[in-house]
């Protein structure tokens, strides 16, 4: 599950600033300069490098504000306007005057211009809470991203209303560019926000561009959302791309229209080229092209492709580093760009480097991963392509940075990683395909002890994490890499393998809506434990389930439809649906409208069927939408009063995923031990291993 949380209110003078750019032996501390970190970005370097513009906590806002009163004032309110306002079920939202009052306190900066050489710091312009702000390319202007006054209660700060100023950095008149309102559209859902967007400055600091969606005329305001759920409407308006020109103080003028909501833009040398990524999110179909800003009517598609394939993916523009922001790489004579691809195949993964013709579209392939190694393009060096620099890793030899050079046999080394976790290492690793009963084939990765001998059967852990997709073409699509170094995640449940585990990846694919998520699951996690089983390293007696967020959810819902598992555990998840009532995770369509597929996802309604002991693990200070903490703590009172073996741990100070060291020891010494208890001491299965088929035979 993922969410974009709202920044945290708890905030001292932040860290002092310091100088080093030019001389490190001279570097010294600008003291007395407390960087405002709560939104936005810290600070910028002029051009000239004799200033730093630097956002700052306001001098009159150093100390932190008393804590708010236990003793309330009277009953907290919240009435409706009568007009819908549907939003996901975020936890970090203003509620209370104080929150408003704490919210805008803590975020509020003060831009100052800070000269290097000493003297007096100058402000510039007036505090206000910036979600972004940058200096032109010429240095003589400021773009200001900050929040409208008040902020509203009830929603993430990312929906709140916004203004996009222009500012001079010699002071004056402050030009309004445009406001966005509070967006309401999109809170559950892909719909473009009203309002400007995503502004930049053209590569002369000349003009200004951003885009802005433009609802058809005369559209009910109700379609854009319905369009979502219904693919077969298209969306009733048009995104704009706009550009504002100096000296800033007419309309902005539309150089692009798009039927899809534009997601990039990225300039190339001189803006003589503008290439734009849009997406239409609800038939994930995606979309790249360019223009020249010159000739903007012309516009040249390179790809349209589906979101949900990987072995299509033409991968992504390299650029090119700048004083302020990036370019794209293009060759000398500008008519061709690099790009970077992850190289996704039936057989595993081959990173990539391609050059592609703008005009014609066909891409030339520069450099490709050997097969035994992982080698992923990270950055150019060169506007021919000929050198550029790698990160080279094999399951084996821990991620590091080589300089390669067209003509040079190998490449040369730039960093010396080791390994962090040699025993994590020294397992093995074996990807290979499974059928489910309905003919779609998948991918798992089993994850085996270094002494692993063929036809040993050992205690197994799925570790699962569910995706949707439309086709089953796309779900059999391979995304594993044989190659990839061992994840250094605190959630890696590879920890397992050292005590003695099998720990499987299989693709639990849905295919389809959600409506079928309760038998898709089923059918997944059935077909995979059948191949681990012919394949000899799963003992089908010792086999237990796991995981993480949609993955814990998942868990809960596999052991209340199933009886594959021996046990469980399941951290900072969400069991009842209808705490979640308006969309989750790829799910469009709310709870009353979709009421049957809610409740039968939920397993919640269901614990009276888990008969596997289930271990539930949740942080208190979980953010992430939807899985609020009372989601475990529910269903622990649930399987608790149903008499069920289970147990709860909640961690304290911990967002969504463990963090701190002591936090991460405990959670997996628990997660051990309940495995250990409830699967590995189960019993070996009785199953001949000489009749199994080595793991590594062919698919």
């Amino acid at each position: 599950m993922a969410t974009a949380s709202p920044a945290r209110s708890r905030r001292r003078a932040g860290p002092s600033c310091g100088s080093s750019r030019r001389r490190p032996a001279r570097s010294r501390a600008l003291t007395g300069i407390h960087l405002n970190l709560a939104l936005g970005h810290a600070f910028d370097w002029t051009l000239d490098d004799k200033s730093i513009l630097c956002a700052t906590v306001p001098a009159d806002r150093l100390e932190a504000l008393p804590p708010s009163s236990r003793v309330p004032q009277g009953p907290e309110t919240r009435a409706g306007s009568g007009k819908a306002a549907p939003q996901r079920t975020a936890r970090d939202v203003l509620r209370t005057a104080d929150d408003q009052k704490r919210f805008a306190w803590y975020t509020a900066s003060q831009l100052v211009e800070v000269p290097l050489a000493g003297g007096a710091t100058r402000p510039l312009g007036s505090p206000a809470s910036f979600i972004d702000w940058s200096l032109s390319p010429d240095d003589q202007r400021l773009l200001v991203v900050r929040l409208a006054d008040p902020v509203p209660l009830g929603f993430p700060y990312y929906l709140f209303p916004r203004r996009i100023e222009l500012w001079s950095r010699g002071g004056g008149d402050v030009v309004l560019v445009g406001e966005a309102p509070l967006n309401r559209r999109s809170a559950i859902s892909s719909v473009a926000p009203l309002g400007p967007r995503q502004p930049a400055w053209g590569p002369d600091g000349r003009s200004l561009w951003f885009f802005s969606w433009q609802d058809a005329a005369g559209a009910d305001p109700g379609l854009a959302v319905r369009a979502i759920k219904d693919t077969s409407i298209a969306q009733p308006g048009t995104d704009r791309l706009m550009r504002l020109d100096a000296p800033f103080s007419g309309t902005a003028a539309t150089v692009a229209t798009s039927d899809q909501q534009f997601d990039d833009l990225t300039f190339g040398p001189g803006g003589r080229l503008v290439l734009l990524d849009d997406a239409y999110a609800p038939r994930r179909i995606v979309r790249r092209w360019w223009i020249d800003p010159a000739h903007p009517e012309a516009r040249h598609v390179l790809t349209r492709r589906s979101t949900e394939g990987v072995y299509d993916d033409p991968g992504r523009p390299l650029e090119q580093p700048g004083r302020r922001d990036p370019q794209l790489w293009t060759s000398a004579d500008g008519r061709s760009i690099y790009l970077a691809g992850e190289g996704f195949r039936a057989d595993g993964q081959r990173p990539f480097l391609d050059r592609l013709d703008l005009k014609s579209g066909k891409a030339s392939r520069l450099f490709e991963s050997a097969p035994d190694v992982l080698e992923l393009p990270q950055v150019l060096l060169a506007a021919d392509g000929r050198r550029f620099i790698t990160s080279r890793q094999t399951n084996k030899v821990a991620p590091n940075y080589f300089a390669r050079a067209s003509g040079d046999k190998q490449p040369r080394r730039l960093s010396d990683y080791p390994d962090p976790a040699p025993a994590l290492t020294a397992s093995k690793r074996i990807q290979f395909k499974f059928t489910r009963p309905d003919s779609v084939s998948l991918n798992a990765e089993v994850v085996l002890p270094g002494d692993w001998t063929p036809g040993t059967r050992l205690p197994t852990i799925f570790w699962v994490y569910p995706n949707d997709y439309r086709s089953a073409a796309a779900a059999s699509q391979n995304r594993r890499s044989p190659n990839r170094f061992p994840s250094q995640s605190p959630l890696n449940p590879e920890v397992l393998v050292t005590q003695g585990y099998a720990v499987l990846y299989p693709d639990i694919a849905v295919v389809g809506t959600n409506d079928r998520y309760v038998e898709e699951i089923q059918l997944s996690a059935r077909a995979a434990l059948d191949e681990a089983v012919r394949r000899g390293f799963c003992d089908p007696q010792r086999v237990g389930v796991g995981g993480h967020s949609y993955g814990a959810f998942s868990t809960a819902n596999l052991l209340a439809h199933t009886d594959l598992f021996k046990a469980g555990i399941a951290s900072d998840g969400a069991y009842n649906r209808s705490l979640t009532p308006f969309t989750f995770q790829a799910e469009e369509r709310t709870l009353w409208e979709a009421r049957d597929t809610y409740l039968a996802m939920s397993p919640f309604l269901y614990a009276d069927r888990i008969q596997a002991p289930l271990l539930l693990l949740h942080n208190l200070d979980d953010t992430n939408v939807g899985t609020n903490p009372i989601q475990s703590e529910r269903m622990f009172e649930a399987l608790n009063g149903l008499g069920k073996v289970t147990a709860l741990v909640e961690y304290p100070y911990e967002d969504h995923g463990p963090a701190a060291r002591e936090t991460v020891l405990d959670y997996w010494a628990r997660v051990i031990e309940w495995f250990d208890r409830y699967v590995k001491g189960a019993g070996p299965s009785a199953a001949s291993p000489a009749s199994a088929t080595p793991v590594n035979a062919a698919p």
